[in-house]
């Protein structure tokens, strides 16, 4: 008699146990129900402490056609476009292992399941760190980061995830365990898979392990905090730009975001921003930096400078990385976007969004990654209102150049809303999916473009 679905997947979960263990198998649905992804709930979830546990869980979701939901910590699971259909949960987070520090080499062996936040307290006992900070860090694992192309504002000076990871070890949708790149600088011989699996959002292998860039932590780090209008804060930034002083970050935030920073922010009147702007390396470097970044701040009529420095400027920068959350949090339906748009034309992009904002009604929270032309408006409105705007963003980034996407919404805007305009690349990208996962295990419909 041909098995049920309910009788296949108790058969799939029994093995599941004995490849990792009973007790890391869930399946009771009070257990899984916080694991919910698009409104899918998984029927299990299962954890893995290796790479060959992953291996043989994907041989396993390939014998039974069981879609595998690769996981972190959870924190980009609603960004992008939606799941097609429901599945396992593969849980790396006990992989959570410094594997091998070779400060002769600066580099690190990390499994993918440690925390970003507790990397860098690690590192930080040998004087070393990884320059990779994106928003959710205190919770984001290393290959969630690595998986979704993560940036956050050092990547001004340091570089983005492709200038910053030499290798990775990678389960494919089959289950063939494969080790791409290594610990040098030029590490490719042959395609260049190690950053084909940088962006690639869990569709075309699981990221097990990966081999990072160590720099030795600065002599000296400070932050300058500049209020001005924002005008004058974008020519300020330009000029920053085009100076030979070497920066570690230039970020922006608007009046309605900067209320989330803190003291520091809830001074900002209607038309002011805030940059918060990085230096580090040798004291005597630094403060010939800060005197320059002072006297162009001057020179753009800027409000107020306040420098921080130690504790002072971290706490600043947590702060800042919190505001993404509270923005989200403020408001339940609002939704997040990202526009990439030529440098020069981030002023241009911003202007747009706040006149989206007055025709719709609607208060924009935005933040900017100056050094990159990356905006991320927060946009607080519901039903069709908010697809209007998001059509006028959308709109507005093609005309300069650029393009709109939205990274976090709710549910019914992802639906609508949630992937990349058609791209002349599609139909190649597709094929790529499917010769890597024909029986389509991996993150079905999580790419952006709907690769399915």
């Amino acid at each position: 008699m041909k098995k049920t679905v309910s009788q296949e997947r108790e058969a799939f979960h029994q093995q599941l146990g004995a490849v990792v263990g009973p007790e890391n198998v869930l399946t009771e649905a009070q257990a899984t129900a916080s694991y919910q992804v698009d409104g899918f709930t998984p029927d299990g979830v299962v954890f893995a402490t290796s790479t060959e546990q992953v291996s043989q869980v994907i041989r396993l979701a390939n014998e039974f056609r069981i879609p595998i939901i690769p996981w972190g910590s959870g924190s980009k699971q609603e960004v992008g476009p939606c799941l097609s259909q429901s599945g396992t949960i593969l849980c790396l987070k006990r992989m959570n292992q410094l594997i091998e520090l070779d400060a002769g080499n600066f580099t690190a062996h990390v499994a993918a399941g440690m925390v970003n936040a507790e990397l860098q307290k690690q590192l930080g006992e040998h004087r070393f760190f990884f320059p990779l900070d994106p928003v959710c860090m205190e919770t984001s694992t290393l290959g969630g980061e690595i998986a979704t192309n993560a940036t956050g504002p050092l990547r001004l000076k340091y570089g983005a995830v492709r200038d910053l990871v030499l290798g990775v070890t990678v389960v494919t949708p089959t289950g063939d365990i494969i080790h791409t790149g290594g610990k040098t600088m030029k590490n490719v011989a042959g395609f260049d898979l190690c950053k084909m699996y940088i962006g690639s959002w869990g569709t075309l292998g699981i990221i097990t392990e990966a081999v990072i860039r160590l720099f030795p932590l600065p002599e000296v780090s400070k932050s300058l905090l500049i209020t001005a209008s924002q005008e004058n804060a974008f020519r300020l930034v330009g000029q920053l730009l085009e100076s030979a002083l070497e920066l570690s970050a230039i970020e922006l935030l608007d009046w309605t975001a900067g209320r989330y920073l803190g003291d520091h922010g809830a001074h900002l009147a209607e038309g002011k921003v805030l940059l918060l702007v990085n230096i580090d390396g040798d004291s005597a470097a630094v403060a010939r930096r800060e005197e320059a970044i002072k006297a162009l701040a001057k020179t753009n009529q800027a409000s107020e400078v306040v420098t921080l420095q130690g504790e002072e400027a971290a706490e600043v920068w947590n702060a800042y990385r919190r505001v993404h959350q509270a923005l989200l949090d403020a408001v339940p339906s609002t939704a997040q976007g990202k526009a990439s748009v030529p440098i020069g034309k981030a002023a241009d992009m911003f202007r747009a969004i706040k006149e989206a904002g007055q025709r719709h009604h609607a208060e924009i929270g935005i933040r900017v990654y100056c050094g990159s032309g990356l905006l991320y408006p927060y946009v607080a409105l519901e039903d069709d209102k908010l697809i209007f705007v998001i059509a006028s963003l959308k709109q507005a980034a093609s005309a300069l150049g650029g393009f709109f996407i939205v990274e976090a919404a709710p549910l019914w805007a992802r639906k609508k809303e949630g992937s990349l305009p058609q791209r002349s690349d599609a139909t190649l990208m597709k094929r790529l999916k499917t010769a890597f996962d024909p029986n389509n295990i991996l993150n079905p419909g999580r790419m952006f473009g709907g690769l399915y």
